[in-house]
């Protein structure tokens, strides 16, 4: 039988054997087997959609990780890191598994992971790992009687863990203001309708809580890898009104608290029924910037608690997005629907002064190498072969590709539900973001593609599709040899995938993933997120 354990026990053997041959390698960018007794801990940290160019770290005008500035010179900071995925469950799946989405067929829409992939959690398990995940996205739940991203960790809470939830809502009403008329979570809580558990950004606080509850338990004569997912900068934007203070003027962070970001507001937006403001826009840009600041205060407090506790010794830290977001960019919020910069370009940071010289790397990488470059730090081998490079060896060139790998429907069924003349079909394809520096290749499923040059354009501004038709069809056939070297490795029909139980689509649908799934909330009061023309809006 194969399985992780018994690719482990081989890998262990090799490594022994690697070690008495031929010594130790003490160069920090090496590639080197290493023995279980050295196999080091892994504090493998998710900042959900955050953008690389919002943090103060990759030279954003506003401080927004003033901790994260300091702690970094000391790690190792990757300056052009795209996500292989736009949206979360393709991106986790990825850097989970080692695999494209186009490889392992998951996206937001199909957000199952079948058994037969051997996960990073999985791996680190049979390799003699405890294992911990804290995730405040309910794309990363477990579900019941199939597979999922929580496969191989020992122990799984996220804030609506019976645990944490009452905390969780009180974390949350602190952070909503009475007069907020900016997001949904803000008028459930008003309607009296918050005494579920589906509060979803409180992940921080009680984060830290369990990772310091669960390390002291373990057995310290074993390395831990433990996972968390912060969703601070995911919507609905929550910042206490402390970094808000720091991101704005008093007027303006009065005005952040006004600016209607309710999904269906934000959907109208991006499919051109409705407008916002240039001053609205900077708002919610600034509104994000101290859920950045937020994130980095959380930051600091997890790792000088654990610092404090004796934890970061021999430990590698790991922080990585899974995606950006979209603040105003091609007329665009949110994260759907897209393959441009905003979504696919990510901080990557680690810290592991042993194998990782700090300072900052401009080679082209992506969140899918981590899965390689852990596992070779466990002395674990990767158990299929993928696009993925492991860090320690990165070229200083190749090709990468992000992808879109499927539309979602629940926010163009809910507009057509008040738009019943909106064309949806322009949106219902899916896309790939093919990288040849300098050149970005976006190929649209449906035959609409583009072509930019981001050292000239980093905005994607320029559509060179028809400029330089020779560059487009190089690039255009560089890309399909790419798809043909790559595997369907998932044998499971979209269909045979179950659906989210009940209480998970109250926690999409708070997200904006998916449509109401109670055809009453459409007699809501008029405080509610439901798809209405607010009549503030003019209409084209």
């Amino acid at each position: 039988m194969n399985t992780p354990r018994m690719r482990l026990l081989i890998s262990m053997l090799a490594s022994v054997v690697v070690l008495v041959g031929c010594g130790s390698d003490e160069n920090p960018g090496s590639s080197a087997g290493v023995t279980p007794v050295e196999r080091p801990n892994i504090l493998f940290i998710v900042w959900d959609t955050v953008r690389a160019d919002h943090l103060s770290l990759y030279g954003h005008e506003r401080r927004t990780t003033p901790f994260l500035d300091q702690w970094a010179d000391g790690a190792r900071v990757y300056e052009n890191c795209i996500s292989v995925g736009s949206t979360t469950f393709p991106a986790h799946a990825s850097m989970f598994t080692g695999l494209l989405p186009t490889e392992h067929g998951t996206s937001n829409e199909i957000n199952v992971l079948p058994n037969e992939f051997d996960t990073l959690a999985e791996l680190l398990k049979a390799a003699g790992y405890n294992t911990y995940m804290f995730a405040a996205n309910p794309f990363l739940a477990s579900k019941e009687d199939y597979a999922s991203l929580t496969q191989g960790f020992d122990t799984v809470e996220y804030p609506w863990s019976e645990q944490y939830y009452r905390e969780a809502i009180k974390i949350t009403f602190s952070k909503v203001m009475n007069y907020d008329r900016s997001n949904p979570l803000a008028d459930r809580i008003r309607s009296g309708r918050q005494l579920i558990r589906w509060n979803v950004k409180a992940c921080g606080e009680l984060a830290h809580q369990g990772v310091e509850t669960w390390l002291p338990r373990q057995d310290p004569e074993r390395p831990f890898f433990v996972f968390i997912n912060y969703m601070e900068a995911h919507a609905p934007l929550l910042p206490p009104i402390k970094y808000r203070k720091q991101m704005m003027s008093p007027e303006q962070v009065r005005a952040s608290y006004n600016v209607d970001r309710r999904f269906m507001t934000v959907w109208y937006y991006v499919f051109g029924l409705q407008e916002y403001t240039p001053e609205e826009i900077a708002l919610t840009g600034a509104t994000y910037d101290a859920a950045l600041l937020e994130l980095d205060d959380l930051f600091q407090k997890l790792l000088e608690s654990l610092q404090a506790g004796g934890y970061l010794d021999n430990t590698i830290v790991v922080l990585v997005s899974d995606h950006g977001d979209h603040m105003g960019e091609h007329h665009m919020l949110d994260h759907q629907f897209s393959v441009y910069e905003p979504l696919m370009q990510v901080p990557l940071v680690i810290h592991y002064p042993k194998r990782f010289a700090p300072g900052r790397d401009p080679r082209p990488v992506t969140n899918l190498d981590l899965f390689p470059t852990l596992l070779e730090l466990a002395g674990v081998e990767p158990p299929v072969r993928s696009k993925a490079v492991n860090l320690l060896n990165a070229p200083e060139e190749r090709t990468r590709l992000g992808e879109c790998p499927h539309p979602m429907y629940g926010p163009l069924r809910r507009v057509l539900k008040v738009y019943p003349n909106f064309d949806p079909q322009p949106w219902k394809r899916s896309l790939r973001a093919y990288y040849d520096e300098p050149y970005k290749y976006i190929q649209g499923s449906d035959g609409r593609h583009e072509l930019y040059n981001l050292a000239e354009d980093p905005g994607e501004l320029r559509n060179l599709l028809f400029e330089q038709p020779q560059v487009a069809e190089r690039i255009a056939a560089e890309l399909q040899t790419y798809l043909n070297s790559l595997k369907s490795i998932s044998r499971r029909q979209p269909a045979a995938f179950q659906q989210p139980n009940q209480e998970q689509l109250q926690l999409l649908e708070l997200l904006g993933y998916v449509e109401s799934s109670n055809d009453e909330q459409d007699q809501e009061p008029e405080d509610s997120d439901t798809p209405r023309k607010p009549a503030s809006r003019p209409t084209p």
